[in-house]
């Protein structure tokens, strides 16, 4: 990277609102879309920040995953998901923590799972399932009861 783009570069990288991306994306710095993608994203050790009126149809692995926009797919993060105010997500959530705010549409199977250090379970083990005290079609319900869907 030459002297001028490096004093240029900003925080995170941004695929902007007039970008459409079908494929595959691969991250190794915190990644923010406020336009289209289409494929799955992977994002390790960052966030991945879903701005508001971006739209995304992919399966998302990250550290964290922050839904301000719309996400229809699949995220699996290794810390927390955020789906905030006036934000949307369908599809399949695993996380190690789940944070919902009023306002927000959520229609989800979801599976919150404690982190490897934290517990000797098997991965993919979700917490009802590890607690013995509810099965997850249980959890389900109860998800689609509260969320109205």
């Amino acid at each position: 990277m030459s002297a001028t783009a490096s004093a240029f570069a900003s925080p995170n990288a941004v695929i902007g609102k007039t970008i459409v991306i079908k494929g595959d994306i691969q991250s190794q710095e915190p990644l923010t879309i406020e336009g289209q993608v289409e494929g799955t994203i992977e994002i390790v050790n960052h966030l991945l920040t879903v701005a508001a009126g971006a739209n995304v149809r992919a399966h998302v692995a990250g550290r964290d995953v922050e839904v301000r926009g719309r996400i229809e797919g699949r995220i699996e993060a290794a810390q927390t998901v955020y789906i905030r105010k006036d934000a949307e997500f369908i599809g399949d959530l695993q996380a190690a923590s789940l944070v919902i705010e009023d306002g927000s549409y959520i229609k989800a199977n979801i599976e919150l799972t404690r982190a490897a250090a934290d517990s000797p379970l098997k991965r993919g083990t979700g917490l009802a399932e590890q607690s013995g005290v509810v099965g997850s079609g249980a959890v389900r319900e109860l998800s689609h009861a509260v969320l109205g869907s």
